[in-house]
């Protein structure tokens, strides 16, 4: 996942939908957020401030 991750630090959000909700916590491993009633996880780049 690290691996995949670097081809998206130029992007402020990367989004994930996963169809089987037990990959939650996979994601969540790598820094992504569920928000309350939103189906996707995201990630947040904060180091692109552009």
């Amino acid at each position: 996942m690290n691996r995949i991750m670097k081809n998206f630090t130029d992007l402020l959000h990367v989004k994930v939908i996963p169809s089987d909700p037990r990959t939650i916590t996979f994601y969540e491993r790598y820094g992504f957020r569920q928000y309350d009633n939103y189906s996707a996880t995201v990630k947040k780049n904060m180091q692109n401030k552009d």
